[in-house]
């Protein structure tokens, strides 16, 4: 099937896809949070130019659709931070040597966390509908290609995405993010990607090049994955993120 324009008098064939740029987004969306809630064991390494990696341990407790608490384990000067994420607007930060927590304020969300590629805003994103508007660019038999563009009214240190998607698992192979000109700033690839429980796909690791570092490099393997455990909503508190386990 094509789609005919008729520009200044001339017939234009152009493609015509069978899903809607939102319609393919609201899918990433869903496999992304296919459980009700779910307990991931990971560690981050931080790969520097000389080859050598920091790896800092730690467990994210997620409760879909926005709710996050993210625990360091290792190394000991770590141990015990914590990050809560109530929603993409809302985090604090537990510092164990301050005995405090803080709120993350806007103006660093976008800051390296712990000198590795990954933002509190990375953190935080969990949906990509309601912050962006989706436009399907390219579709074959085995991945669809979108265009997203930062919503009216709207925030991101990343106005626009490119993403590609794996049409098997419904989840992003590779997504470039951008400044409002264009200029891909960071970009993230998702590999390994099996099943976790009944019916959720996750990748073994995401890997993140921060092309505004030299090209700096940080990878999330992920070591354990609990899903639907009937995490409950005291957790995601500030008085759990202080009494930790």
């Amino acid at each position: 099937m094509k789609l005919v324009l008729v520009v200044s008098g001339i017939l234009v064939a152009g493609p015509a896809f069978a899903e809607t740029g939102p319609e393919v987004l609201a899918k990433v969306d869903q496999a992304m949070n296919s459980f009700s809630d779910g307990t991931f064991e990971s560690k981050l390494l931080i790969r520097e130019p000389n080859g050598q990696a920091r790896e800092i341990g730690f467990t994210t407790y997620q409760k879909v659709p926005d709710k996050r608490l993210v625990r360091f384990s290792s190394p000991g000067d770590l141990k015990g931070m914590g990050v809560l994420i109530e929603n993409k607007d809302t985090m604090y930060v537990y510092l164990p040597g301050f005995q405090k927590v803080r709120r993350v304020g806007t103006h660093v969300k976008n800051q390296t966390f712990m000198g590795s590629d990954f933002s509190f805003e990375d953190m935080s994103l969990s949906r990509y509908s309601p912050t962006y508007d989706a436009k399907l660019i390219k579709a074959d038999d085995k991945s669809w290609e979108l265009e997203l563009n930062v919503r009216p009214g709207q925030e991101s240190a990343y106005p626009k995405v490119h993403m590609w998607i794996d049409k098997k698992s419904n989840q992003p192979t590779k997504i470039d993010f951008s400044d409002a000109d264009g200029k891909v700033l960071k970009t993230n690839e998702y590999v390994g990607y099996h099943i976790d429980g009944e019916n959720h796909y996750g990748p073994e690791k995401v890997m993140v090049t921060d092309h505004r570092r030299n090209d700096h490099k940080s990878e999330i393997v992920f070591t354990s994955v609990k899903l639907n455990s009937g995490l409950t909503d005291d957790l995601f508190t500030q008085r759990s993120l202080v009494r930790g386990h």
